[in-house]
Order: C-alpha cells, then sequence, then structure tokens
C-alpha cells in the first residue's frame, strides 16, 4: 500500500519464532525454526516493501559477555547449567557429548554463551550444529537419506589429502611430579574405518609422513594424570582422519545438518550393481547450503565427510579460555596432598560461590623435605596469573595488602623490612638503625642493636639445652632461668666456672673444687661447714681468729 504508515502491524514480528517449510511433493520436508531478528521496511517502485531477516535461535545465546567456572561437572551438565536461564521453547537441546568424564575445572571468561559452548565443543571435539530444531552437540548424526546420482544428485564430487597420522604428545603432572608420554600408535581405534576412500588416504598419509612429531601437552591441570594426555592424543588422532571430503548438489530438500547420506554413482554400464546404482559410502553432512533459483528452481549444495568420523575437523586443543592476571581471595590453604597448594575466588566467582580448584604458587625455594613454606591467609588477597593465558590453569604469584589489610610498617626512607604472621611472630630488620629484632607471640625476642650489642628477652622463662631438651630423656646440659628470679644450671658430667686461673668445678662423682689464689667465704650470721665423716683442713699455716668453741668427741690437737 503506498500511503500505508510503515510497519504497522509487520513490527509485531520483530523477535517472534519463525518457520520456513521446504515441501516437496506436497509434503514437507523440511522445517527450520528462527527468531526474527531484523525487519527493514523500503520503498520499491512506490510501494512499501518488508524485509525480514531471521536468525538461528543460538542468536538468544549472543546475549552479552559472561564470566563462569564450573567444578567436577560433565559437557551436557555444564551446558545445561549455563544456558538454564533461557525459554526452553525457543531454544531445544540434544546433548550427547562423546566425552562422559566429568572436567575438573572449566572456565567461560568473558564469552557469550554461545562462544562458549562453541569452544567447548572445538576443545574437545564434539559436533555441534542447529539441524532447523534442535541444538546439537555431540552424537553420531541424524536420519540416513539416500541420493542417486541421475536422480537427486546433480553433481558429486570426492576430494582426497594426506594429512600426517602420527604424533606424540607429553604433559608435565606436577600432582605426581612426573611427564606423560603417549604415542599415536599406543591408542586403538575404537571405531574401524569402513570407507575405502578414506582408508587408503590414510594408508598413504602413513607411509609419506614417517616422523614422529613430539608435541606439548599443556591444556589442563593433569588432575586425573596420564588419562588426560591419552584422551587428548585419542582426539587429535581422529581428527587427522579427515582426509576424504564429498561435495554434492542436489534437488533433495528432507537434508539438514548432521543427516547421513547414503550416496550411490550412476554407472548404466556397470553388471555388478542392480540397476546401474553403486554405493559410495556414507557420509555425514557438515555444510549445506539451500538455494531457490528463478530458472532452476530448488537446490542445496553440501558438504559431507565420512560418517565414521567422530571427532570434527576444527577440533583444538588450544581452544583455551585466554585470562589476564587480576586479584583473587584465599578461601581454603589446607591442601590436603601437602603442595602448599590454596584455592581462591576470583570477584566474578563471587556471585555464584564459586571458586578455583588447589593451585600452586610461587616460591623462591622449593623441594622435597626443603623449600620456603609461606601460603597466604585465608581471606587475604592474591595476585593470581595464568599458564599460557589460559584461565584454567591459575597459578597464585604472590599475596598483596590492601586498603583492609595494611602491613603497618613503611613510611619515609623505605628503612623498615620485615616478617610477620598472623599469630604475632615477627623477624624486623631496621635498615636506619642496623638493627635485627625477632619476636614470637609471647613476646620473647632476640635483638641485634647494630651496634655490635645483642640481647635476648623472655617474659617468662628462658631455657638453653644441648643434647636435647628437658623433656627429653637424652638432655645433656641445660640452662634455665625463670621470670621469679629462678635460675637454674645443669650437666650431665660435669659443670665447670673459670674466671683466669680460678675456678670452680662440680662433678658428676658428687666432688666440688675450688682452684684460686685466693677464696674467701663471708657470712654475716652463720658460716656452717658439715661433713657426714670428715672435715679436713689442710696448710701450712692456719689462722682461727676470735672466739673459738669446740664441741665434741676427743679433740686432738698436735
Amino acid at each position: 500500500d503506498r500511503d500505508s504508515y510503515p510497519m504497522t502491524n509487520s513490527r509485531e514480528l520483530l523477535g517472534k519464532k519463525i518457520s520456513i517449510q521446504l515441501k516437496q511433493y506436497g509434503q514437507t520436508a523440511y522445517i527450520f525454526s528462527g527468531i526474527v531478528t531484523e525487519l527493514s521496511n523500503k520503498k520499491v517502485d512506490g510501494y512499501n516493501k518488508l524485509f525480514i531477516k531471521g536468525h538461528a535461535p543460538t542468536i538468544l545465546l549472543e546475549n552479552g559477555l559472561n564470566c563462569q567456572s564450573f567444578e567436577n561437572q560433565s559437557l551436557d551438565a555444564i551446558i545445561q547449567q549455563a544456558t538454564s536461564e533461557y525459554q526452553s521453547d525457543l531454544l531445544s537441546w540434544d546433548l550427547r557429548p562423546m566425552l562422559k568424564d566429568p572436567l575438573l575445572y572449566t572456565v567461560q571468561y568473558r564469552e557469550s554463551d554461545w562462544e562458549f559452548i562453541k569452544r567447548l565443543a572445538t576443545r574437545y571435539g564434539e559436533w555441534l550444529y542447529y539441524n532447523g530444531q534442535q541444538i546439537v552437540f555431540g552424537g553420531a548424526g541424524g536420519k540416513t537419506v539416500e541420493l542417486v546420482e541421475e536422480k537427486d544428485v546433480y553433481s558429486y564430487e570426492l576430494k582426497m589429502r594426506l594429512v600426517p597420522q602420527k604424533f606424540s604428545y607429553v604433559g608435565y603432572d606436577a600432582k605426581r611430579a612426573q611427564n606423560h608420554t603417549v604415542d599415536s600408535d599406543s591408542i586403538p581405534p575404537k571405531w574401524s574405518i569402513v570407507n575405502p576412500f578414506q582408508q587408503h588416504a590414510i594408508t598413504a598419509s602413513e607411509k609419506i609422513y614417517a616422523k614422529v612429531p613430539l608435541s606439548l601437552y599443556n591444556q589442563s591441570l593433569l588432575e586425573k594424570g596420564s588419562i588426560e594426555v591419552t584422551q587428548a592424543v585419542e582426539r587429535q588422532k581422529l581428527r587427522r582422519q579427515h582426509v576424504l571430503f564429498l561435495e554434492a548438489k542436489t534437488n533433495n530438500p528432507n537434508l539438514r545438518l548432521g543427516d547421513i547420506v547414503k550416496l550411490k554413482g550412476w554407472m548404466p554400464k556397470s553388471g555388478l550393481f542392480k540397476d546401474g546404482e553403486v554405493p559410495l559410502e556414507r557420509y555425514k553432512i557438515i555444510e549445506i547450503t539451500h538455494s531457490q533459483d528463478i530458472t532452476e528452481g530448488y537446490y542445496n549444495e553440501l558438504v559431507g565427510v565420512p560418517m565414521d568420523n567422530m571427532v570434527p575437523e576444527y577440533m583444538d586443543e588450544d581452544a583455551i579460555p585466554l585470562c589476564e592476571e587480576q586479584s583473587a581471595t584465599v578461601t581454603d590453604n589446607n591442601d590436603p596432598e601437602g603442595m602448599s597448594r590454596i584455592r581462591v575466588q576470583f570477584p566474578w566467582q563471587k556471585p555464584f560461590n564459586g571458586t578455583t580448584p588447589w593451585i600452586r604458587s610461587i616460591t623462591p625455594y622449593a623441594g622435597k623435605g626443603k623449600g620456603m613454606h609461606i601460603v597466604p591467609e585465608i581471606g587475604e588477597e592474591v595476585i593470581v596469573s595464568f599458564e599460557n593465558g589460559n584461565a584454567e590453569k591459575p597459578v597464585s604469584l604472590g599475596a598483596m595488602f590492601n586498603g583492609g589489610g595494611k602491613s603497618g610498617h613503611g613510611g619515609a626512607g623505605n628503612y623498615m623490612k620485615g616478617l610477620e604472621t598472623a599469630s604475632g611472630n615477627k623477624l624486623l630488620m631496621n635498615d636506619q638503625k642496623g638493627s635485627v629484632l625477632l619476636e614470637d607471640r609471647g613476646n620473647t625476642s632476640m635483638k641485634f642493636d647494630g651496634a655490635g650489642n645483642s640481647s635476648i628477652g623472655t617474659s617468662s622463662s628462658q631455657v638453653i639445652t644441648v643434647g636435647g631438651c628437658k623433656e627429653m630423656p637424652d638432655v645433656k646440659s641445660l640452662l634455665k632461668m625463670d621470670k621469679d628470679g629462678n635460675i637454674s644450671l645443669e650437666g650431665k658430667t660435669k659443670i665447670t666456672l673459670k674466671v683466669g686461673e680460678s675456678s670452680i668445678t662440680i662433678n658428676k662423682d658428687g666432688t666440688i673444687t675450688f682452684t684460686g689464689d685466693n677464696i674467701t667465704t663471708t657470712a654475716k650470721t652463720l658460716f656452717s661447714v658439715n661433713g657426714d665423716n670428715n672435715v679436713e683442713i689442710t696448710a701450712k699455716n692456719n689462722h682461727i681468729k676470735g672466739i673459738t668453741k669446740i664441741d665434741g668427741g676427743d679433740v686432738f690437737i698436735n
């Protein structure tokens, strides 16, 4: 209508579900359901014409960049969780992944949901396509349709090519501290190749590419050990079986992505096959374009691969989630493996209470029975990097101070250095004074003042042992001082106090020896010398001064 107001009614189509039907002989052969995503009203020859543009329902998954993580979940469970908020009447799934094992840690980082799902399919070698009604993830294929040359096939072309088949992967397993090397020849085939064209191309490839290259598999934490490297080699081996392709132009509208084509060539002069129809094997449709031409009418052009190809050619182990360094909060530091690892939570994980698996931390010195064991506390901030930029391989670079967790030191001159633990144990070095202070939470300290002096102070007691401690039976020597002014010195064999040539020696046999030029003993009130049997005083001259009283038995004076 020349005079109608633009898009009065047609605008209601925007965002609505739309279906396109292909019919053959009056019967519906194929239905493609999608979403109207764009409307255009344009005047052509004075009349308003409406142009409609639509997409598969996968366009709904392109709703913006999202960050999310999944722990110990299978591929189908991950996809179900990632798409749980979408309308089920608009998105229908057929989830049949070949990989059934749960994945330790999977990250969607700054990707739309569709980009994330496509990357999962690429990384783990799963088929992914929309067949007009369902989004298919994995699976062996759809329905089988027979195509015969000269009947519904205008033309076809079979292409063979050479692809290197032999290779090896090596991966480092930090948990077990060992390398895992897997050779492609060590992986037995799960499916036999029945397509003779494909088998010929694979055999030819194996003959011409004799060298076995070795490549590093560095795409996961390898928590499961060698099985992950084996699975990666198996996927890569299946991907390299893409040596044969079918290209065809047909008029059969029943064909969809993922369907299986049973191709027959037309060779009327061949007496080996009935009606001259020669079987040329089965192929999975991986590309198809439907066209309607004024002169030719309907036709489609397709690309297929042997139906035995269980892994798509686009499989790529390097399809990892790329991530930049960022801050995180420590959620756990009690590593069950004793590797000083931690678990952390990134800011984008907090809304769904997600965390990383156990990740390693950088330290200047590490090894069996040695190393620097300083693990960040729970609740503290750390800076996290990622091996090869892979968001699924985080590694802690160290802890950081922030506005809520200040060191309490610093200032002009930057002369304070040190280490202080959560309980109050500290080692402080003052570059201004040249001093060093070592102190525990009980205020026991050892200080070097930088001027050549040192001191040891305790708030309760000081014990020095050699050969053990007091609680151990093999302690040999012990010095103990307490806050009440008590000093105890113990030795298993002998204690000697010596100044110059003067000394006091206490022996374990009970003898005590005083040695010196002059020995003076002074008592203000009473000086008592007792001997159970004898008291001997021997000298050239003995001088007793003062009132003298001798009590006892017989007294002999010579």
